[in-house]
């Protein structure tokens, strides 16, 4: 996914899921509120943050679940969302490069805990899978 996980993160959890017309791919960690609102200064979104005009709890749990989570766009309070496109922008004037962009959501979800949940989307046989963890 080319994002980083700060170093003071708690609770990361990470799932990669093969399917026939793209793969997935899950990150999601929690940060005290200060954290992360460092961490989203260093991972702006394309655009600007967004915020759900309602929740979709008919949202069918098919990602985040596999950890024992809630989708990110059930919740409407305290969410913020937008495609982040981590690493060096191309210096590109007539913007034709392709850089790889991630949809992040940051939820609010105790006074001073922010959970932070990524999904990324790669080409089913032709991405290269992750590399495992090294003890």
């Amino acid at each position: 996914m080319e994002i980083d996980v700060p170093a003071t993160a708690q609770s990361a959890q990470a799932a990669y899921h093969v399917q026939s017309q793209f793969d997935t791919g899950l990150l999601t960690f929690t940060l005290t509120r200060a954290e992360a609102e460092v961490y989203l200064k260093k991972h702006p979104p394309e655009g600007k943050w967004l915020t759900p005009e309602a929740a979709n709890p008919g949202t069918k749990s098919r990602d985040f679940a596999q950890l024992g989570l809630p989708e990110p766009e059930t919740f409407k309070d305290g969410m913020r969302y937008g495609d982040v496109c981590p690493g060096d922008p191309v210096d590109d004037p007539y913007g034709t490069s392709d850089q790889h962009c991630v949809n992040l959501w940051a939820h609010e979800y105790a006074p001073d805990r922010t959970r932070i949940y990524i999904r990324d989307y790669f080409e089913p046989g032709i991405s290269p899978l992750p590399d495992a963890p090294k003890p």
